[in-house]
């Protein structure tokens, strides 16, 4: 089986360089609600079929890069994230998001959601598309750059192989095939 990871294409949404955990948590609600910037990857005549976060953004993406069968699960959205204190000075995005990230990691009650639940879920998911579909499938999947770095992890404890990422980028095609290369 070979599995395509694609991450959904660039969030037409500008974000402050410094923000409070107001500011954070709204910056946030507006991402997942955002308009993309789509690129010219097109995946058509690989792929036998695409399962798709149920977010905007990956839906689009997963419509502009692939025309066959589409299959949206709420199973692949991104880790829903929130500042971990409500604190209301200013502070760089990149603490806000680094730090929302531990919270989750260290199971905080700010999260949205548990790391042992989001792990649950996209388990599911990855068991689902694997027991749904042949050996010899070639599967796509659209999703988020925090739920593609876990989809990854788990592929390759399945013995996929394929090529890393920390952040997968926007728009890009990341491969990984479960059958040993000669």
């Amino acid at each position: 089986m070979r599995i395509g990871l694609v991450r959904h294409f660039k969030v037409d949404l500008k974000k402050k360089r410094f923000m409070t955990a107001k500011d954070y948590n709204e910056h946030v609600y507006n991402y997942d609600r955002a308009g993309v910037i789509p690129n010219e990857l097109v995946v058509d005549s690989y792929w036998e079929k695409c399962y798709c976060s149920s977010l905007p953004r990956a839906m689009t993406t997963a419509k502009t890069i692939y025309h066959g069968e589409i299959i949206i699960s709420d199973k692949l959205v991104e880790i829903p994230t929130a500042s971990w204190l409500n604190l209301n000075f200013k502070m760089p995005y990149h603490f806000w998001a680094i730090f929302a990230r531990f919270a989750w990691i260290r199971h905080y009650t700010s999260q949205p959601e548990k790391r042992a639940e989001t792990i649950k879920r996209l388990t599911e998911i990855i068991e689902q598309i694997i027991s749904e579909n042949r050996p010899e499938s070639n599967i796509l999947i659209v999703s988020h750059a925090g739920a593609l770095y876990e989809i990854k992890k788990m592929l390759r404890k399945r013995g996929f192989k394929g090529k890393g990422f920390i952040t997968a980028s926007n728009g890009k095609l990341y491969i990984f095939d479960s059958k040993k290369k000669d």
